[in-house]
């Protein structure tokens, strides 16, 4: 007599996309989901209170889709709260969540989805993303994460976290990261104290706690346009100041994460904001003030990045080497050992084209 087992059920997945006045950009994101290989489960829009065409948008792609779902609110919440909503309420294994101004490679749920079916004790899984500019493609290919956490894909047990969290840093991109639901629920869903830096403490959390697995593909687009949620408070000298007070005495009270983890943790995002508006459009005078305020300096790093910038593309780059020093966020050496795999992944992927 001959036995059968049965095959396991592929598990199932929620994307949330959080919405507030992107009707710009809504076709592109909603239309990657709807282009993905291996569709989701559900889908979950939730409009934060817009008062641009985006309902007219969204409405045109849930109407002809049952496991799409439109929530309106009355008065606006906040990204962090939506996210908790939207966790409330999803009842598949895994949850993602995807701005209304970015985009996903077509076969991001396919490639993800296969690694959590293959790694269910993992806390989430999580790829690399290319930046984009508002109106698509950058005219320079870049990759997020800067460091690689790994120089091929791989299952980085809570060990590995502690050790490559020692050595930089920024590796879960929001765009491309799926959360198994329970472990994100039992953690207690996103904090809304912390704003825009919810998620990716959560995901440190989770990696930490449970482990995580790394896609080294580019499977998302993030888009920088200069309006982004986390864009706009992350260059805030106040709010970041501010948040990583919070994160910080966080992070202290907190077994998971390495010794001194909150100064390397202030230093790396110190860092992060200050190259965000190294590379905008505002002149070299209030550049300089604000990157300083950004990375905690003084009248002279005010002065010094002040005569930088004046130079023109080398000010530039000289500037970038100012902060870095100032900061040390990541080994540099480990950065120059990746950059042959960092090209192989954008290489390996053809450039952003709207759905």
């Amino acid at each position: 007599m001959t036995t059968t087992t049965a095959r396991a059920a592929s598990p199932t997945v929620t994307l949330v996309v959080p919405n507030f006045n992107h009707a710009h950009y809504l076709p592109e994101s909603l239309g990657s989901i709807a282009n993905q290989t291996r569709a989701p489960d559900r889908v979950i829009i939730i409009d934060d209170c817009s008062t641009d065409d985006s309902i007219v948008v969204i409405s045109r792609f849930v109407a002809d889709r049952p496991s799409w779902r439109l929530i309106r609110h009355d008065a606006n919440q906040g990204v962090v709260r939506g996210q908790n909503e939207a966790l409330a309420i999803a009842d598949t294994e895994w949850i993602g969540f995807l701005g209304a101004d970015d985009a996903l490679h077509p076969a991001y749920l396919e490639k993800a989805m296969a690694q959590a079916a293959n790694h269910p004790e993992a806390g989430l899984v999580f790829a690399c993303c290319e930046i984009i500019g508002p109106q698509g493609p950058s005219a320079r290919r870049m990759l997020r994460p800067m460091m690689l956490p790994a120089s091929s894909s791989a299952m980085l047990a809570p060990a590995d976290v502690r050790r490559i969290l020692r050595q930089g840093d920024n590796y879960f991109s929001g765009t491309t990261s799926l959360y198994r639901r329970t472990a994100l629920q039992a953690l207690g869903g996103f904090d809304v104290k912390l704003g825009s830096f919810s998620d990716a403490f959560l995901a440190r959390r989770l990696a930490l706690t449970y482990g995580c697995y790394f896609v080294a593909e580019a499977l998302g687009y993030w888009r920088i346009h200069g309006q982004n949620y986390s864009t706009a408070t992350a260059t805030d000298p106040a709010v970041l100041n501010a948040r990583l007070a919070d994160i910080g005495a966080l992070i202290a009270q907190s077994k998971l994460f390495p010794e001194g983890y909150e100064e390397v943790f202030a230093r790396r995002n110190r860092f992060g904001a200050a190259r965000m508006v190294l590379d905008g459009d505002t002149p070299p005078a209030a550049k300089a003030a604000r990157v300083s305020a950004l990375i905690d300096g003084n009248a002279f790093d005010t002065y010094v990045l002040g005569l930088m910038l004046s130079l023109g593309r080398l000010g530039h780059l000289a500037a970038l080497a100012w902060i870095t020093l100032r900061t040390r966020p990541m080994s540099l050496t480990r950065l120059l050992a990746q950059h042959g795999a960092r090209r192989q992944i954008i290489s390996a992927t053809p450039a952003y084209r709207a759905p």
